[in-house]
C-alpha cells in the first residue's frame, strides 16, 4: 500500500502543493505505538525532501538575464560599418552606419555617439553637431537597443547641401560612444560619398546652415533613425 502525502510548502517565495506517493514501508517505519503527530512528522519531512530534490534541478538550469540586467557592450566588441544609405529629402546630405555586437554575449547600446570629420588630410573639420531632430534625423528620445550576438544597430549622420559652394569635402567620420567598465569605443570609418551629395564643410561662414550636422541616437532599425515616415 501506498500513502500520498499532500502538502503546501513554500518554495523559492512561492506556495506550492505537492501530492507525493511513498511507499508505505518507508513511512511506517515506528512501532505501532508511535504517536500521531510522529508520524505526520516523518511523512512531512519525507515529503520536504522530495521537494528539495525536485527544485534543485530547476534551480541548476542557467536562464537568461532580463534585458534590464543586460551589461553595455565591452569597447572590443563592437564594429562600426557603413551602410547602404536611406532614401534622402531634398536638400539631404547624409551618411548611414552599423554598429554590430560581435562578442560572445548579448549587450547593450545607448545614446548619441560623438562624432567628428575630417578632410582628406585628416585635419578636423570645424562643423556644429547636434543630437536628433531638424529636417533629416529623428527627434525621438534614445532608446537603449539590445544587440544579440551578431545583431547591428543604426547611427545616421545628416546635414544639408552647400548652397554657396564647398569649402572642403569630409572623407572620413569619427564615432565614439561610452562602453563597459569606463572604456569608450571610438572607430573612424571612410564617408564614402564626397563633392555635393557629400558631408562637405560650405563657403559662407561657420553660421551656414550647411555647417550644422545632425546625429541620431543609435537606433535598433535603419527606419528609426530617420525622420522619415
Amino acid at each position: 500500500m501506498k500513502h500520498a502525502l499532500v502538502r503546501t510548502l513554500p518554495v523559492a517565495g512561492r506556495y506550492w502543493i505537492f501530492n507525493v506517493r511513498v511507499p508505505a514501508g518507508v513511512i511506517e517505519m515506528t512501532d505501532a505505538g508511535m504517536s500521531g503527530a510522529v508520524r505526520s512528522m516523518r511523512r512531512f519531512t519525507i515529503a520536504l525532501a522530495v521537494v528539495a530534490s525536485l527544485t534543485a534541478g530547476c534551480a541548476s538550469r542557467p536562464s537568461s538575464p532580463p534585458h534590464g540586467h543586460l551589461a553595455r557592450c565591452a569597447a572590443y566588441a563592437l564594429l562600426l560599418r557603413p551602410a547602404a544609405p536611406l532614401p534622402s529629402m531634398t536638400g539631404e546630405h547624409a551618411v548611414l552606419y552599423t554598429l554590430a555586437n560581435r562578442g560572445p554575449a548579448a549587450c547593450t547600446v545607448r545614446g548619441y555617439p560623438q562624432v567628428t570629420l575630417y578632410d582628406a588630410r585628416g585635419r578636423v573639420l570645424p562643423f556644429r553637431y547636434a543630437d536628433g531632430g531638424g529636417a533629416y534625423v529623428t527627434a525621438r528620445k534614445p532608446v537603449t537597443v539590445v544587440l544579440a550576438h551578431g545583431a547591428m544597430a543604426y547611427v545616421l549622420a545628416a546635414k544639408y547641401r552647400c548652397d554657396l559652394g564647398i569649402a572642403q569635402n569630409a572623407a572620413t567620420i569619427r564615432l565614439a560612444l561610452p562602453a563597459a567598465s569606463g572604456q569608450v569605443f571610438s572607430s573612424r570609418q571612410p564617408v564614402r560619398v564626397s563633392g555635393p551629395p557629400g558631408l562637405s564643410y560650405c563657403d559662407g561662414g561657420p553660421r551656414d546652415p550647411g555647417q550644422l550636422v545632425t546625429i541620431s541616437p543609435i537606433e535598433e532599425t535603419r527606419r528609426a533613425a530617420s525622420s522619415l515616415p
